[in-house]
């Protein structure tokens, strides 16, 4: 038992850790930058520092295939990749930031992010072996409410602690959350059993076995339902006239509603009911959610009590979707030996339809209106529920998922 809760320790720390340098990137530093005066044009090219999640997949079979036998599969790249990410964020706190600083500070921050990314395929693949069944289940819920919840402490949490303290205080304060994660991957004994035999990962192998392209489909189209409202349904407030404390107020009991009743009730239900359902039901209350704004941008309710209960769908169906999903690929990913390889495949996917649909709902919604940009995110669950549909009609996707249950 007392091993059991510490991997489970471990997993949620290193998922935590690896939220922290986008937040950083995305959020604090543009952020404190625009305070002491950086020009706005100086800040559009931040986004990019998530640029190594979207293009992780390229470098994932290396993780899978080198490592060290004296320090294990796994614990060969979390170790250097968790304390490279430590180095650069106490060299970001001696440099300081300011308008002046702000290269190199984004520079230490790509790094960051890099480390981070290759990180995540070893602890995506040491959670695919080292779990399973309903717990399997519990560390996807680890997976996306620990990285969440980094993404906030780095991005909003920074932020907030450097308004009290100071900007060293407040990086200083991320580097040691992120020193306490790689203390326990120090701590950390890997199990002889999570080796595999080197060689032969590879991106080819993951897309020549069968249900593996019904399965990114499933990524793709489940990440594009939950990116396409997530910011879109802010704007749409503010442009009707909510304050941006009322929208933030919205938007933070959202993101509770994701991280407790999403991840962690998705986790659950996932444990008791395996993925699928619990899929179709996350993407069933994001449909929803879709109808639930589009009624409100036709003029057809206005209620504040509406926008709040589209928000709360919105959020739980975008947390149990996920977590599904990520348990159903580590599931499928478990079964091939080169679990790392093959989760890196459907998170790279999964991140390349949130940033791509980020996007093209702002643009559809500016060019035709609210309206037909909620009418899109509506199809989009439509198209992942028809997705769910065709991967359950594969037998290696249907038993991943049945798998999960207690």
């Amino acid at each position: 038992m007392k091993t059991r809760a510490f991997a489970f320790a471990l997993i949620g720390a290193l998922y935590f850790t690896q939220g922290i340098p986008l937040g950083l990137a995305m959020e604090a530093l543009p952020g404190l930058l625009r305070q002491q005066g950086a020009p706005l044009d100086r800040l559009a090219f931040l986004p990019l520092v998530g640029l190594p999640w979207v293009l992780k997949f390229l470098w994932a079979p290396l993780v899978d295939d080198r490592w060290s036998p004296r320090l294990g599969r796994r614990r060969s790249w979390v170790l250097p990749m968790q304390g490279l990410v430590l180095l650069c964020l106490l060299a970001a706190a001696a440099l300081g930031l300011s308008a002046d600083t702000a290269g190199m500070a984004v520079a230490l921050f790509a790094v960051a992010s890099l480390a981070s990314a290759t990180q995540d395929t070893a602890t995506d693949g040491l959670a695919a072996e080292r779990f399973a069944g309903p717990d399997l289940a519990r560390a996807n819920g680890l997976q996306v409410a620990g990285t969440m919840t980094g993404f906030f402490f780095g991005g909003s949490g920074c932020l907030t602690i450097a308004g009290l303290f100071g900007t060293r205080a407040a990086l200083l304060s991320v580097a040691s959350v992120v020193a306490a994660g790689l203390l326990l991957a120090l701590l950390w004994r890997e199990p002889a059993a999570a080796a595999a035999p080197r060689g032969g990962a590879s991106l080819g192998g993951f897309l020549r076995r069968p249900g593996s392209l019904r399965l990114l489909a499933v990524a793709l189209l489940s990440a594009v339902t939950a990116s396409a409202g997530f910011g879109l349904w802010k704007l749409f407030l503010l442009d009707s006239g909510w304050s941006l404390a009322e929208v933030g107020r919205l938007g933070l009991a959202s993101g509770a509603v994701t991280v407790a009743l999403g991840c962690g009730g998705g986790a659950w239900l996932v444990g008791r009911l395996g993925a699928w359902p619990v899929l179709a039901l996350g993407l069933a209350a994001s449909l929803s959610a879709a109808a639930g704004w589009g009624a409100q941008a036709l003029g057809m309710a206005s209620a504040t009590w509406v926008a709040g209960l589209a928000a709360g769908l919105g959020a739980a169906g975008t947390g149990a979707a996920s977590v599904a999903a990520m348990a159903l690929a580590m599931g499928f990913a478990a079964r091939a030996g080169q679990a790392g390889t093959d989760m890196t495949a459907v998170q790279s996917t999964r991140d390349l339809g949130e940033i791509g649909t980020s996007a093209a709902v702002t643009g559809l919604a500016a060019g035709l209106g609210y309206g037909t940009a909620f009418a899109g995110m509506g199809a989009a669950a439509l198209l992942a529920l028809a997705a769910v549909a065709a991967a359950h009609r594969t037998a290696p996707l249907r038993s991943a998922g049945e798998e999960l249950r207690a």
